[in-house]
């Protein structure tokens, strides 16, 4: 039976030999990948999504033997790199939209709004900035700044960067911060609940 799990074929599509056996992958021609009958109907299409290099260790996802996972956001990682990843980062790596569910980071999100409670900033390094959340792409203006993360309004993520900063330590202050800064963080209280592809 393992042995053939690993039997190969040949794809024509594809153009060149997989790794799994023939009888448990289709191919998507949008995605031009065989995908696992698994997953199959479920699988989220992107053309040509699969023809890029990892994000993660940079080798190509089309001709490797290493099986991607397809993120919600419609991104592809290897699977193994994804798990790596997920470490110490909740994040997708190409557009940094969270990648673990909202509900299993509810808990995550609601006990970090607590400790920013419990812990205010002193007078001399408050901050009043403009944000822009990655999750939901609305900014939102006026917001105090802190350490841990600065709260999205709109969907309640710390998954935020800061655009701007309004006024530091009571002073008003013109001058964006350019590049945006990582207001949210990347650290990783997360369940990643997420299914690999099972591509080959």
């Amino acid at each position: 039976m393992a042995l053939q799990k690993r039997r190969p074929f040949h794809c024509d599509e594809c153009g060149f030999c997989r790794v799994g056996d023939r009888s448990n992958f289709r191919h998507c021609t949008q995605c031009c990948m065989c995908i696992s009958v698994t997953v199959y109907e479920t699988h989220n299409c992107m053309t040509d999504k699969y023809k890029n290099n990892c994000p993660v260790c940079r080798e190509d996802m089309f001709s490797s033997r290493q099986s991607p996972q397809d993120l919600p956001c419609g991104h592809a990682i290897h699977a193994h790199c994804f798990r790596n990843l997920a470490g110490f980062d909740y994040r997708c790596p190409i557009c940094k939209k969270t990648v673990v569910s909202r509900t299993s980071m509810s808990a995550a999100w609601q006990a970090r709004a607590r400790d920013i409670e419990m812990q205010p900033m002193p007078e001399d390094l408050a901050r009043v900035v403009n944000i822009m959340c990655n999750d939901c792409e609305v900014k939102s203006q006026g917001r105090n700044w802190h350490f841990l993360g600065v709260q999205c309004p709109g969907c309640s993520s710390f998954n935020t960067v800061v655009e701007n900063v309004i006024s530091s330590g009571g002073v008003s202050s013109s001058s964006s911060s350019g590049a945006s800064s990582d207001s949210g963080g990347g650290g990783g209280d997360n369940t990643n609940g997420d299914e690999s592809m099972g591509t080959r």
